[in-house]
């Protein structure tokens, strides 16, 4: 029998017979303190607990986990929803003795395990069937509140560029459903949420959802407010551990989206890039030194 759908502390309780005595004190200091926990990295828990960082690794596998990031994934599960960006901070930033592991490198350390983590999960079938919805699509809104807002942003201008007819929301001063009422079933709409998962988005979602059109989401796990309402759900990784999300791997999934539609449609990408490089040179929109007005 395998340990899939079981709860950590069924795991524990099931192991805790085989476990050394640094692996108890592990299973004991986070069943007490697992929102600390699911903020640190195994250098600073196993710093905290007084055990080594192998010693954090060792005790993920003995529980059958694939490593310390997946068991700290199952802990920011547990707590994410229920922990504002104040707390968060103060739990990543909970001092260690001797600690000289800097912070860009933990954060940067962070990323790369996140955007990891993403290309492993990422489905082909999934990101297929999402480039096929945004060629298919009539208009696209892209829905992103907060600050996921600004990849809504990223992702329409790109799109835009490539010469998709695109509305970001919300703008302006209406509200999210005035700007959705044009929603026809022939529209796709994307929405884009990471916890603290923003009411708005997920009210938007719905409302756009019943008027018929295609939905895609971008969020973190399937277990997202915004996946059961999408016919099409890419997940990327966003943990960080600190007052801010991730968004590395979320950019980088968009990135692939656009360049992917990109390569699909090329003919009318072409097309569209080739008329904006024209509008570029009339009216020198980038800067060159000297005050020639073509360049990147």
């Amino acid at each position: 029998m395998t340990n899939a759908g079981i709860s950590l502390e069924a795991r524990i309780k099931k192991a805790f017979g085989e476990l050394s005595g640094a692996q108890r004190a592990l299973a004991e200091f986070i069943l007490s303190n697992y929102e600390q926990a699911a903020f640190l990295t195994a250098a600073r828990l196993g710093a905290l607990v007084g055990v080594s960082e192998s010693t954090v690794v060792r005790f993920a596998y003995t529980l059958g986990y694939q490593g310390w990031p997946e068991l700290q994934g199952v802990l920011q599960e547990m707590v994410k929803n229920r922990l504002s960006t104040a707390a968060r901070l103060r739990l990543s930033a909970a001092p260690v003795a001797g600690e000289k592991e800097s912070v860009a490198r933990e954060i940067l350390t962070t990323d790369l395990e996140n955007l990891r983590r993403t290309l492993q999960e990422l489905k082909e079938e999934d990101f297929d069937a999402a480039v096929d919805a945004v060629i298919a699509a009539r208009d696209i809104y892209v829905l992103g509140s907060r600050s996921a807002h600004s990849l809504a942003l990223f992702l329409a201008f790109y799109l835009q560029m490539i010469g998709k007819r695109v509305r970001v929301v919300p703008q302006g001063v209406s509200s999210i459903f005035e700007e959705l009422a044009t929603v026809r079933t022939e529209d796709l709409v994307i929405g884009i949420s990471f916890p603290r998962y923003t009411r708005l988005t997920v009210q938007g979602f719905e409302y756009a959802r019943a008027r018929g059109a295609r939905m895609l989401a971008l969020t973190d796990s399937i277990l997202s407010p915004l996946a059961p309402l999408a016919d099409i759900t890419l997940t990327a990784q966003s943990n960080l551990g600190s007052f801010i999300e991730s968004f590395a791997a979320p950019l980088s999934v968009i990135n692939a989206l656009v360049t992917a539609v990109g390569r699909r449609d090329k003919e009318k990408t072409l097309a569209c890039l080739d008329e904006l490089e024209e509008v570029a040179a009339r009216h020198s929109i980038f800067y060159q030194p000297g005050g020639g007005g073509n360049g990147v």
